[in-house]
């Protein structure tokens, strides 16, 4: 019997399939390649105090590493830092290069592309660095005709910036690091970033202030993974999250990470929302 090119192809179809078969059937998960690898892949990008790379050593430090640190640990795994960006994090992990992306909001839509624990990691609001003699104290004081605010490009910020700005000008920029650049240089007048990066990177531009305009809402976050039909590595970083949120680490961390920049932690918000006052 002659097979032509259509038959060709759907039989290869088939025996890639038939191939792959048995793993599934075994139901093995990122969890178990971890397990025997010994690495936890993490995306990181330039963004403070979640992630930061010192130039000189080139080593990457931040909240989001010292979370991943602590996975790994009770796992028995070594970190592995992966580069990437906030635009790229759902790629990469659907390409399978990274295992994990810390600080990635749930969104719905990035919920059809990949997965997240049920567990939040924890809690930030949207917080805005205006001048100093700015009198803004609310997102409709910042949605105003000649008004310019710098958002970082594929944030959940940019999402939530995009719905609730009318009038205002939004420019979107490819880090944190580059829409602060733009305030300093005023090219924009507000830039809009979750409170945490912003208390950062206010101390280290001394320029302008850190408001958290009203309303005020506390926002989740999570870890961004990849969708498996074995939900083991999903339910395990859940418990995690459930467990360290639990124990006040994030915060820990948070005040530690203010600390290695020389920044005083007292009457600054964390990151667990019960401590907020």
């Amino acid at each position: 019997m002659s097979t032509n090119r259509r038959t060709f192809m759907a039989l290869s179809a088939t025996a890639l399939a038939s191939s792959a078969w048995p793993a599934f059937a075994q139901g093995t998960s990122t969890l178990d390649r971890i397990k025997q690898d010994k690495q936890l892949r993490i995306g990181v990008t330039s963004a403070e105090p979640w992630f930061f790379k010192d130039p000189m050593t080139e080593k990457w430090t931040g909240v989001g590493v010292a979370m991943g640190e602590k996975l790994a640990a009770n796992l028995g795994a070594t970190l592995v830092p992966v580069e990437t960006t906030w635009a790229n994090a759902v790629a990469a992990l659907q390409a399978n290069q990274i295992d994990l992306m810390f600080v990635l909001d749930p969104t719905e839509e990035r919920k059809k592309a990949i997965d997240f624990p049920e567990a939040p990691l924890f809690y930030y609001a949207m917080g805005a660095l205006v001048a100093q003699d700015s009198p803004i104290k609310s997102w409709q004081d910042i949605d105003k005709s000649g008004i310019r605010i710098g958002v970082t490009l594929g944030t959940s910020l940019d999402k939530n910036v995009t719905a609730m700005v009318k009038t205002a000008e939004i420019n979107r920029f490819s880090n944190n690091d580059e829409a602060i650049a733009a305030f300093a240089s005023r090219r924009v007048d507000v830039v809009v970033q979750f409170h945490p990066a912003l208390v950062v990177q206010y101390a280290r531009l001394k320029l302008g202030k850190v408001i958290l305009p009203t309303p005020v809402n506390p926002v989740a976050t999570s870890a961004g993974l990849r969708k498996e039909a074995n939900p083991a590595f999903r339910d395990w970083v859940s418990e995690q999250f459930a467990t360290l949120y639990k124990e006040g680490v994030p915060d820990q961390i948070f005040d530690a990470y203010l600390k290695s920049k020389n920044i005083d932690p007292k009457g600054i918000p964390g990151l667990v929302k019960e401590a907020w006052q």
